[in-house]
């Protein structure tokens, strides 16, 4: 059987258009996964006869679960594969349950409404039964998956959780914007400075807003879901910024700046009162050691230390 061909667009968005156009769409849905796979739950693909849109991960389960969808007549099924080391010539090991899921017009309501949440980069919960597609904006509830006679149920997020605070909109804040929009990170970029070029240059934020460093914390949320990198133009700045965060809670903060620079820093913040231990948990100098260099270096020494810290929690 020949596969049809991959498109380069948001999956719910091709749903849509295959909904509003009268096209057969299958939604093939991870659920749950356990051990070694090459997707993980939440990872999807939506399959016509003539084209499918997202990935579940590539090589042999994708294609033999693309087959299976373009095969697929009835309204829903749950489908478990199993990944063996010697299994299609991949080294994984583990197991993926997959939710096929024949779209319909009564969908359609369900999977507007998570394209307009995508497109304002704004959070859901997504649910998903034998009759259907459900989704409710707002609160990204976490995932969950539950077979129980002979039904099932999963629930999980829709969305940008994770919001990644770049302060200080230069050429490094410029360069890890960019790579950072290719991870599922809301990007918020702060400066102080107004008709600065590298904000107006800067097309992969989602949001650039100038701001006062002296009220700082008015304009960074705290919580798990939030990445602070502070990376300003001086080192005066840097230091009102990092004061005016101390004490919220995070899922990361980093500062920018030599070992030297954060060192003296560090020591003048606490001999004028502030303690060690507050000091403690921002990583400084930020980024993984990389000998990095250059903004677009010092980005990716970034996104990597982000992505470690992410992938482990």
């Amino acid at each position: 059987m020949a596969l049809p061909k991959h498109i380069q667009t948001d999956p719910w968005q091709f749903a849509l258009e295959s909904l509003r156009d009268g096209r057969r769409a299958v939604l093939v849905f991870v659920v749950d996964h356990h051990g070694s796979v090459p997707g993980v739950t939440g990872t999807r693909v939506v399959v016509s006869d003539e084209a499918f849109a997202g990935t579940i991960g590539g090589g042999a389960a994708e294609i033999h679960l693309i087959e299976r969808a373009i095969a697929h007549q009835s309204e829903s099924e749950i489908y478990r594969f199993l990944h063996t080391p010697s299994g299609g010539g991949t080294l994984c090991s583990g197991t993926q349950e997959f939710a096929i899921i024949s779209l319909s017009r009564i969908d359609e309501k369900a999977v507007r409404s998570i394209v307009d949440v995508l497109e304002r980069h704004r959070t859901g919960t997504l649910r998903l039964t034998p009759g259907g597609v459900e989704f409710e904006p707002g609160e990204a509830r976490p995932h969950s998956f539950s077979k129980r006679d002979g039904s099932w149920e999963y629930i999980g997020p829709i969305g940008l959780e994770d919001t990644l605070f770049i302060i200080g909109g230069g050429h490094v804040g410029l360069a890890l914007s960019r790579v950072m929009s290719t991870l599922p990170f809301r990007i918020v970029v702060l400066d102080n400075r107004e008709e600065l070029p590298t904000m107006a240059a800067n097309r992969w934020a989602h949001e650039q807003h100038v701001v006062d460093f002296e009220r700082i914390g008015d304009h960074v949320a705290d919580g798990d879901r939030s990445w602070v990198v502070i990376m300003t133009f001086g080192h005066n700045h840097d230091r009102h910024v990092l004061e005016g965060l101390l004490g919220k809670n995070f899922a990361y903060v980093g500062l920018m700046g030599s070992k030297n620079k954060v060192r003296q820093m560090f020591s003048a913040m606490v001999a004028d009162g502030i303690p060690e231990a507050a000091l403690e948990g921002v990583r400084a100098p930020v980024g993984m050691p990389i000998a990095s260099h250059t903004p677009e270096e010092i980005a990716i020494s970034v996104a990597a230390e982000i992505i470690g810290l992410r992938n482990r929690s």
